[in-house]
């Protein structure tokens, strides 16, 4: 027979300790004695009762989480896993977790439900729903007139008034209140509501033993509905927390927790409308802007025909001026010419002066011609401006394709898979072209 050494002995002891289950992640309930709180921060102890004595130690990360400092003589309850100390060969336990032996067999109770659901996939976050991201329809079982009912109402007042709020008051302490309950659960997961809230004020875990029901706990983990616990105080937790969609340290916060704040909803919608407001005034302001361009240019050339015309009209006047000079001059020759000749001479005169008259009258109405067609044509111009104004293209139901900023006249343009926008007289349309047809 091959013998073995001590160490490979002792670890292959510990090995079979280590993988067997049935003794590791246990609860264990004892007297302390020998007790040590050891400068590394690791506490070292025994656990007795009439019968056994074993030994135990606490590793510092887990003894800093303690609520209560241990001493010898107290009785409490451990969750620890088992193996043996290989330097010794002695078999100890170690504690993950402790607690003041005050609830006794309700906490054992607990503590193995807790492990056995667990263990059955019912805590696991991939059954967990998605919370609604603005509910408008909750139903709230919570004891009646109770005070965590009255923090419910107010929480929801102040914070999310628009939601329709339906209040089932159940039992939430005694021996029927986990079948109340499951049964006000079952009623209201029918009435398509977007959550329910499950809530108690604080008290021991007698007080809170409804909501460690393991019936309650698989109705919580087959409803249809979001879930959400606020029961007790942020230090208790029970059954129906673990399983539940989501968990709320208290009754006030479970309804912070699945509402968002009209207020700041409020705040961030005035944002977005001055944005709007500002970005409207620019567009506004930049089509004024073109409008003034425009009818500056039209109104240039406007002056700069009418300039051409009085330039005319003076070298013309200028032109019967000297004529007239000239009239004058034959008149003091003819002077002394026979009379029938002066005569003759002023009946000359007299047509040529109505003559330029009649032109003189001509020039001048043919110039007010000019100007009426020049602003006929200007108020043509503000009318088609009007027509081809962007708003009132869109305000007649027709829609501009654009795409990384430029507008699409042609279909050859746009390729499948495009991103485009689509504008409209009251928004823009994000969209993916997913077909193109020429016909």
């Amino acid at each position: 027979m091959k013998a073995v050494t001590v160490f490979e002995l002792v670890h292959y002891l510990k090995g079979q300790l280590d993988f067997d289950d049935n003794i590791q992640n246990i609860i264990v309930c004892g007297e302390i004695s020998n007790f040590t709180n050891h400068y590394s921060g690791h506490l070292y102890f025994s656990l007795k009762d009439e019968r056994a004595r074993i030994n135990c130690v606490m590793f510092k990360g887990n003894a800093s989480k303690l609520l209560f400092k241990p001493k010898n003589g107290d009785k409490v309850i451990v969750k620890a896993n088992t193996s043996i100390y290989e330097g010794s060969g002695q078999l100890q336990l170690y504690v993950t977790e402790m607690k003041i032996d005050g609830i006794g067999e309700l906490y054992l109770k607990y503590e193995l439900l807790k492990k056995r659901l667990s263990d059955d996939g019912l805590f696991n976050n991939e059954h967990k729903k998605q919370k609604p991201l603005y509910p408008e329809k909750i139903a709230i079982l919570v004891g009646d007139k109770s005070a965590a009912m009255s923090d419910i109402k107010t929480c929801f007042k102040r914070r999310w008034p628009v939601a329709r709020t339906d209040y089932y008051p159940v039992l939430v302490q005694g021996d029927e209140s986990s079948q109340d309950i499951i049964n006000t659960l079952l009623k209201v997961d029918e009435m398509n509501y977007d959550a329910i809230i499950l809530a108690r004020g604080g008290g021991s875990i007698e007080d809170l033993w409804s909501f460690n029901d393991e019936r309650l706990a698989y109705v919580i983990y087959n409803l249809n509905t979001f879930i959400i616990t606020g029961v007790g105080h942020e230090q208790d937790f029970t059954i129906a927390d673990f399983v539940a969609d989501l968990r709320a340290p208290t009754p006030t916060a479970s309804v912070e927790l699945i509402t968002p704040d009209i207020n700041e909803l409020k705040y961030d919608v005035k944002q977005y409308e001055n944005r709007l407001k500002r970005l409207y005034i620019i567009r506004i302001h930049d089509e004024i802007q073109k409008l003034n361009n425009l009818e500056k240019h039209l109104s240039k050339n406007i002056y700069v025909t009418l300039d051409n015309h009085i330039k005319k009209l003076r070298i013309l006047n200028s032109s019967l001026m000297h004529f007239k000079s000239e009239i004058i001059k034959t008149r003091s020759i003819l002077l002394n010419k026979k009379e029938r000749m002066l005569y003759a001479l002023n009946h000359q005169i007299n047509d040529k002066i109505y003559n330029i008259k009649s032109d003189t009258k001509r020039i001048v109405t043919a110039i007010d011609k000019v100007l009426y067609d020049k602003k006929s044509h200007i108020k043509r111009m503000e009318i088609l401006l009007k027509a081809f104004n962007i708003q009132n293209t869109l305000s007649r139901g027709y829609s501009i394709v654009v795409k990384d900023g430029h507008v699409i006249k042609n279909i050859e343009d746009i390729l499948v898979n495009d991103n485009i926008e689509i504008k409209m007289i009251n928004g823009i349309l994000f969209a993916t072209v997913k077909e193109i047809s020429n016909g």
